[in-house]
């Protein structure tokens, strides 16, 4: 079974929204399903090495990637948040909405935050 989560809330917002699918994505994996995770929009902001250390998502996020998640940030958004192309984050692929939507076709279920 293949999950894509679809992350587009900020990981300091205060409604916990990027926390809680990190969580999921992990009970995920350890129900051994297979998890892609998109950043997109504030969702982005997960892979910024300038997010804070004490921040609850980081340090899940990094363990996810190093159990197998996949992850995928939107290129426009990169763009958008003046992250050149030499940008580079361990474990997470530049992609584009075009794959985003290969991504949903090839996944059995979809969440979004």
């Amino acid at each position: 079974m293949k999950t894509l989560i679809i992350l587009h809330a900020a990981a300091d917002a205060p409604d916990n929204r990027a926390f809680t699918s990190i969580r999921l994505a992990g009970a995920l994996l350890a129900d051994n399903i297979e998890v892609t995770l998109f950043l997109v929009e504030e969702g982005a902001r997960l892979a910024d090495p300038a997010l804070g250390e004490i921040n609850p998502c980081r340090e899940l996020f990094y363990e996810l990637i190093d159990a197998g998640m996949q992850v995928f940030i939107c290129g426009a958004t990169m763009r958008k948040l003046g992250w050149d192309d030499g940008y580079t984050m361990p474990g997470i692929v530049r992609s584009s909405m075009k794959a985003l939507s290969s991504l949903m076709t090839e996944a059995d279920e979809i969440v979004t935050f």
